[in-house]
């Protein structure tokens, strides 16, 4: 048992993240630097060559006034021509003309560079693109009655390299996450699955019981030992079968042992980490678009009637509801046709979703086949989660959802990051076509993953609804409307709503708002599998979820009074901080309130879907009348009201079955 106890302990997978986050990170950054110099290098002489063309093209211009004989200090406009050819050419930092004298005739000058205040500094102490200047002279037929000075503006190589470095450090992130993924699948199909298969073996036949064989055996000791218990129960279902029925059955009574009739069956055992990465894989296509679909859709043809923040809004608010219609459902679809073919059916028409998103040119085709793309989503994790809640019956409850939790924010993070990257440096169109590649390569690890017994149709499941009803409904309720729907509206108003907007008027472009956005989604997937195994152990998942929920109202009214690039930085940071500590133990605590049966988990999805949908509509609506710094103060005091109105019930309840126990 030692193996599988260090394959999931926590150390185990800790080491395991840090040596290959370390060692992608360090050859992506070691690759990314000298790529940085060798292109600065090569940047340097051309740039400077550039700046004197453009120098000879100002001082032809003058020149030839200055030979229909008006003088040089006499040229009218010329600060104004200067100033559009400063703007024509964003490789110039200054232009002036300067008499013979010295003095200064007309100059043009360049302010300081729209977005310098990226959340990491410009890697320009290591550049060699400096400020230079050239003279140019000035002559009225041999003499010499002037010069142009032009200097080199060394901010424009510096930006855009500045740019390429942020693309490769979150290349580095996104690599990283993925590399973990794989090491994790594929940690667990070498030696975590076959232990399992060999330790259930050595268990059944020391019982008496050779009723399974197992196919693959891994790798090693472990394939020797799954290759002879499963001859063992060959062996002795073949000795058997050469017997009459009346002798076998006896034989099979005096030994104790159990036998099939028909032979050994394949064992098929069910883990929570067979989801990991095809749910990986689809959340990442899937969320192509999260940090630029507000931007994409607000620029996008809409009716005269249509405001732009509304227009802003209603993917989100379309897929919202989308997903709130389809999310009662879906559980007794993954139900009825088992999570694992469920899950594979939803992929292809999400990559049909996804194609018609990137060719749509008007708010009405992005609305339409994002709402598409909603119903695939709920579908897909959905038939996840109850796969791995099949995986794990009889385990802690927070467990199977902290792990789908972290799966998906893990998605959401590459995801987002690479769509907002590819969005910038090759149009929108690439990143969903990316993103429906990637949906559709998530089939392969599901239909090797998921075959378990949890991925089977159990047709016969009762219905979820009634039982949480009747099990704690006002605790319930209280937990749903003071916590869930405030953090699920938080997720959709701030994070996918109004920090793309605010980044936006802020400056920043697509593959800066993704690298801002995607602070969040790191935190929730750094965070979330500590938050889960705290929630199963002593600490319970009541501290876990008010302080969440207290750590969110502070990020939310910390942003509302700082309403700038860093402010919004830190907000998702710690907001992120805070939803990875309440998500999967409020999961937790709504099974504890209203039984293990799935009404609950159906009611809190079903009011987190429509909670969203609602205060995303309403933020829409006022964000014109209330500003982004208005509506973000009015969403941290709503959570901050239901995070105390959460406590004082959950404290009550607690007396009161304390009383009741004691009587």
């Amino acid at each position: 048992m030692s193996v599988r106890r260090e394959l999931d302990s926590g150390f185990f997978r800790v080491r395991l993240i840090v040596l290959v986050v370390g060692g992608v990170t360090a050859a992506l950054l070691a690759l990314g630097v000298s790529a940085l110099l060798a292109f600065d290098r090569a940047v340097a002489p051309e740039l400077e060559n550039r700046t004197r063309l453009i120098g000879a093209i100002v001082r032809g211009e003058i020149q030839q006034a200055v030979e229909l004989g008006i003088p040089v200090d006499a040229i009218a406009g010329l600060d104004r021509h200067l100033g559009e050819t400063l703007g024509r050419f964003g490789e110039v930092e200054r232009i002036a003309v300067r008499s013979m004298a010295g003095e200064l005739l007309a100059e043009a000058a360049r302010g300081g560079e729209a977005g310098e205040s990226s959340f990491t500094p410009a890697p320009a102490d290591v550049l060699a693109v400096a400020r230079g200047a050239f003279v140019l002279p000035v002559l009225a037929g041999n003499e010499l009655v002037g010069d142009i000075v032009i200097e080199v503006n060394s901010r424009f190589v510096h930006t855009r390299l500045r740019d390429i470095f942020l693309d490769v450090l979150v290349v580095a992130l996104v690599a990283s996450v993925i590399a973990v993924e794989l090491v994790f699948a594929l940690a667990h199909g070498t030696v975590g699955r076959p232990f399992d298969r060999v330790l259930r073996l050595l268990r059944e036949q020391r019982q008496g019981i050779f009723a399974h064989v197992v196919g693959g055996g891994g790798l090693g000791g472990l394939g020797r030992a799954a290759a002879r218990f499963s001859d063992h129960a060959l062996d002795l279902a073949r000795r058997l079968a050469t017997l009459p029925a009346a002798t076998r059955a006896g034989l099979v009574a005096r030994a104790g042992i159990r036998v099939d009739a028909d032979g050994p069956c394949l064992l098929r055992l069910s883990d929570i980490a067979d989801i990991r990465l095809a749910l990986f894989l689809f959340s990442v296509g899937t969320e192509v678009a999260t940090a630029f679909l507000p931007l994409y859709a607000r620029d996008a043809g809409r009716p005269p009637w249509l405001s732009s923040e509304l227009a802003a809004a209603l993917p989100l608010l379309v897929y919202l509801l989308a997903i709130a219609i389809m999310s009662p459902f879906a559980g007794a679809l993954a139900r009825r046709f088992g999570p694992r073919r469920l899950f594979v059916g939803v992929l292809a028409p999400a990559a049909v979703t996804l194609l018609g998103m990137g060719l749509s040119t008007s708010v009405v085709g992005i609305t339409a086949w994002r709402a598409g793309l909603a119903l695939c989503y709920a579908l897909g994790t959905i038939a996840c989660q109850e796969y791995a809640l099949r995986a794990a019956a009889g385990a802690g409850r927070a467990a199977p959802i902290g792990v789908s939790v972290t799966v998906i924010f893990g998605g959401v993070f590459c995801g987002s990051a690479l769509g907002g990257l590819l969005a910038e440096r090759f149009g929108f169109a690439v990143a969903f076509a990316a993103g429906a590649v990637t949906v559709l390569a998530a089939a392969l690890p599901a239909l090797l993953s998921m075959r378990g017994e949890a991925g089977d149709a159990v047709a016969s499941a009762p219905a979820p609804a009634a039982v949480a009803v009747r099990r704690g409904w006002g605790r319930l309720a209280v937990l749903l409307l003071a916590v869930a729907v405030p953090a699920n509206a938080t997720t959709a108003i701030v994070v996918w709503y109004l920090s793309p907007l605010l980044l936006a008027e802020l400056g920043s472009g697509p593959a800066e708002i993704a690298r801002v956005v995607m602070l969040y989604y790191l935190v929730v997937m750094l965070v979330g599998g500590t938050a889960s195994q705290l929630a199963d152990r002593r600490v319970g998942p009541l501290p876990l979820v008010v302080g969440g929920a207290l750590l969110s109202a502070a990020a939310l009214l910390h942003l509302a009074a700082h309403v700038d690039f860093w402010g919004t930085v830190r907000m998702l940071v710690l907001l992120g901080i805070g939803h990875a500590m309440l998500r999967a133990p409020m999961h937790a605590l709504a099974l504890r309130i209203g039984g293990a049966d799935g009404g609950a988990l159906s009611a809190l999805r079903l009011g987190e879907r429509i909670g969203a949908l609602l205060g995303l509509l309403v933020s829409a609506v006022l964000l014109g009348h209330t500003g982004i710094a208005g509506t973000i103060a009015a969403v941290g005091w709503t959570v901050l009201c239901g995070a105390l109105v959460c406590a004082t019930v959950e404290s009550i309840a607690g007396v009161g079955g304390r009383r009741a126990r004691e009587r």
